[in-house]
């Protein structure tokens, strides 16, 4: 019975080529779409589920005071040792510092090397990692041993053996390889492309930051492994003790409250996505791209019973013939959804294969390494329920109409007007596809109007036609050296040595007040270092008081303890504010302390606000002071005139600089615009699937309109004899689907602006949602609408009557 079921369904398809054709594109592309939304899912909910003996936790900085909530995922160097100290029996708990890319160098090679991790002997006990070569267990515990991953190992020796060359870091850092393990996995918050022993970590490695001091952070992470959830309450309240004893000196005013975040929570908890590090997805990101996969395969299933329930009157004689033979009605359901089984599972396999090429794609779009493993049993269970679902969804409907014609009414072609309650069914299936189109389209248009706004929002300084350098050293003969060579460079029309631009990579914080209150109440501050030229340079707008002259640099260069220095600060005018001051005029001359070193010194000027971070932070307090320990930057300005041979001309004066290290360029627009990376995915995902689901409506609509037609021959046959135009007879066909544009509007409308403006909470600074973002989703969907059903219509109107009045 049941391979008569699918002969017959074989049959049905190729004998209604153009109806499979439709629903084949329809469900294919949507089920495509599905599978790679359901496969980033489920890379995406697999992070750090990696099997252990331990429940691992890492522990984060949250810190209370008067400005505010900051939370930080970075904690101070000194808080593993003394956590071991306050939990002897404790024998996981692990320090390491992550460096996010730095130079590998050895014989006559060269390599920027990414994702660094200094390890101690305990992380592999945290990190279960699968050795290929040598040996790591001693190795983390002493000075001067490098591990590298598999693929590390083969881009700098090839097919040579790794262990026991050695290579060296940042050009001052020996390392022997110890052993090559395999890579770090792609669902890990802790990517590594090396580890190399915690022993080898040196403050010059990280700006001269000392790692005995709690008041400074900068990427060092303590994890610790529990062997019971109950454990957890005990060691934060160790770890609060700890902070109450080597915080509350050197912070005062603030609370510093240290707590446990398990492992699994890192890759979507907001709160620590700064300081990550890697990326940090939102959950509501994958509910929004998981319900945009499970509409278009429900449009694709709704087109499908459109299409089944047009062909009905052609299906009529073969229902009234098989009746008059016997067959019962649950015969009739069953050879019906054997047509749909089959047309699914072609669908489902021609997908599957395809998947493969779609892939590589998708993971260089969205910068990831999804994997795909059709013998995995989450992704073979994919399959599976997306057959089952698709068919039933397609199919239960249109079987259950088919499958209940009279048999006498069915061989004479005589198919009853379709119930009030089927048609409105129909109908309310038609809006749902109306609605999935303009809420995706709403999304595109909000999201392209925030990317325009980011693009042109003043930053408070000048990002054209600067270029950034990072440096591997700040040695005061060879920045002077620097200095000196760029000065004679034409094109140049000014250049600062700084710890980074504006907005930037590097980027140090610690607290300050006035000099009379830091003793008693300490804020959160963001410092910039930069020299005479930065204000020039970066185009920053002093509002009172005057920039660095010669004579502060001057003292800035002295080598003398800080406290013998002469600083000045300059400070934006949100740091005026949180600093209490009516004015920037009244700042001026007072004096100020700041964390590093507990510095004091006069305000010398106020700049105009300027963006730090990308427009999703607010701006923040920042100082500027002449640091020269943290010149680890050179900004260069450049002319309307500059060409590739002056940055030919500055690459030649690193080389004589710098000839051991690599010259890498980045201009600072550039870098901005790469804050938004994700935004930009976003808005080239939401275009995607927008013009997914049009194609999908599209479909849709030709089915749908072939069953108006088809239940109206008589009726345009009639009309075109009394002399209707083919004007009107095309609007009377289609002006049903403008109302139930309508009604999809005015549901999606809402539910699209709740969406986006959820969606535009995540920036400090935002377009607003318009009135006319609205508009154009109607009429662009009435216009995509129009199109679609205007040949259908136009061919309907334009039959001959008499072919259409004619009965049997």
């Amino acid at each position: 019975m049941l391979k008569n079921y699918f002969k017959t369904a074989l049959r049905n398809v190729t004998r209604n080529k153009g109806f499979f054709a439709l629903n084949f594109a329809g469900l294919y592309i949507s089920i495509v779409v599905c599978i790679l939304i359901s496969l980033i899912i489920l890379h995406e909910t697999s992070f750090d589920k990696h099997a252990s003996n331990v429940s691992v936790y890492r522990v984060v900085n949250n810190s209370v005071s008067q400005t505010g909530n900051t939370y930080e995922a970075a904690t101070p160097y000194p808080l593993a040792t003394a956590f071991r100290a306050a939990m002897p029996d404790e024998k996981l708990i692990s320090q390491i510092h992550f460096e996010k890319e730095d130079l590998i160098s050895f014989g006559d090679k060269k390599f920027k090397e990414e994702s660094i991790v200094f390890a101690d002997s305990i992380f592999p006990k945290l990190f279960p990692l699968a050795v290929k070569q040598g040996e790591i267990k001693r190795a983390l515990a002493a000075p001067g041993f490098a591990i590298l991953t598999a693929s590390t190992a083969r881009r700098y020796f090839g097919n040579e053996d790794a262990v026991g060359k050695r290579i060296k870091l940042a050009n001052f850092i020996d390392l022997e390889v110890a052993g090559v393990i395999a890579d770090a996995p792609s669902n890990s918050h802790l990517p590594y492309h090396m580890l190399v022993s915690y022993p080898s970590l040196k403050s010059h490695l990280i700006g001269d930051i000392p790692l005995d001091k709690w008041s400074i952070t900068a990427d060092g992470y303590v994890y610790i492994g529990l062997s019971g959830d109950n454990k957890v309450k005990t060691t934060e309240n160790v770890l609060r003790s700890i902070a109450e004893k080597y915080t509350s000196k050197d912070n005062p005013g603030t609370k510093t409250i240290y707590k446990l975040q398990p492992l699994p929570d890192i890759h979507f908890n907001q709160l620590y996505a700064a300081s990550n590090t890697s990326y940090t997805i939102n959950y509501q990101y994958l509910y929004l791209i998981g319900a945009i996969g499970l509409f278009l395969i429900l449009a694709a299933c709704i087109n499908y019973t459109n299409l089944s329930t047009a062909l009905a009157i052609k299906k009529s004689k073969e229902v009234g013939v098989r009746k008059t033979m016997g067959a019962t009605r649950a015969h009739l359901i069953q050879q019906f959804l054997s047509e749909t089984f089959l047309l699914s599972a072609v669908v489902i396999v021609a997908a599957a294969f395809s998947i493969r090429f779609f892939l590589p794609s998708l993971n260089s779009f969205l910068d990831k390494n999804i994997p795909l493993d059709w013998l995995n049993f989450k992704t073979a269970a994919l399959l599976m329920v997306l057959w089952v679902a698709v068919s039933l969804l397609s199919g239960l409907y249109p079987a259950f109409v088919l499958s209940g014609f009279n048999p006498i009414a069915a061989l004479k072609s005589k198919i009853s007007a379709p119930k009030t309650s089927v048609v409105m069914l129909r109908r309310g299936l038609v809006v749902f596809q109306f609605l999935t189109a303009q809420i995706l389209i709403i999304g595109a248009i909000v999201v392209a109007k925030q990317m325009d706004f980011v693009q042109s929002k003043p930053l408070g300084f000048s990002k054209e036609k600067v270029l950034d350098i990072s440096l591997p050293e700040n040695k005061p003969a060879e920045l002077q050296t620097l200095r000196d060579q760029l000065a004679g460079i034409p094109g140049i029309s000014s250049f600062s040595l700084s710890l980074g631009g504006p907005i930037s990579d590097n980027n140090v914080n610690t607290t300050f007040n006035r000099k009379e209150k830091y003793s008693v109440q300490q804020l959160e501050v963001k410092i910039k270092a930069g020299d005479l030229n930065y204000l020039k340079t970066y185009g920053l707008q002093l509002v009172a008081g005057r920039w660095f002259d010669e004579n502060d640099e001057r003292q800035a260069a002295l080598k003398m303890p800080d406290s013998v220095k002469h600083y000045a600060f300059v400070l934006n005018e949100t740091a005026i504010k949180a600093l209490g001051f009516a004015s920037a005029q009244a700042a001026i001359g007072k004096y100020v302390t700041f964390g590093l070193n507990h510095i004091s010194a006069p305000v010398i000027g106020v700049v105009k606000d300027y963006h730090v971070a990308s427009l999703h932070e607010a701006v923040a307090p920042v100082l500027m002071v002449q640091y020269p320990f943290f010149y680890y930057n050179v900004g260069i300005k450049f002319t309307n005139n500059y060409s590739a041979a002056n940055l030919a001309a500055i690459e030649k004066v690193w080389n004589s600089v710098y000839p051991k290290d690599i010259f890498e360029t980045k201009f600072l627009d550039d870098n901005i615009a790469s804050l938004y990376k994700n935004e930009k995915r976003t808005q080239q995902l939401f275009n995607l699937f927008t013009f997914v689901s049009i194609a999908i409506n599209v479909l849709g609509l030709i089915g749908l309109l072939s069953f108006i037609i088809e239940q109206k021959t008589k009726e345009i046959g009639i009309r075109k004899v009394l002399g209707a135009s083919v004007k009107h007879i095309s609007f009377i066909l289609s002006k049903d689907f403008l109302g139930l544009i309508i009604v999809a509007f005015l549901i999606a409308a809402p539910i699209a602006w709740l969406l986006m403006n959820n969606w535009l909470r995540d920036f400090a600074y935002r377009t607003d949602i318009s009135w006319w973002v609205f508009v154009i989703a109607v009429l662009s969907t009435l216009a995509i609408t129009c199109i679609a059903v205007a040949f259908q219509t136009i061919k309907a109107a334009f039959a001959n009557p008499i072919t259409s009045l004619r009965t049997e």
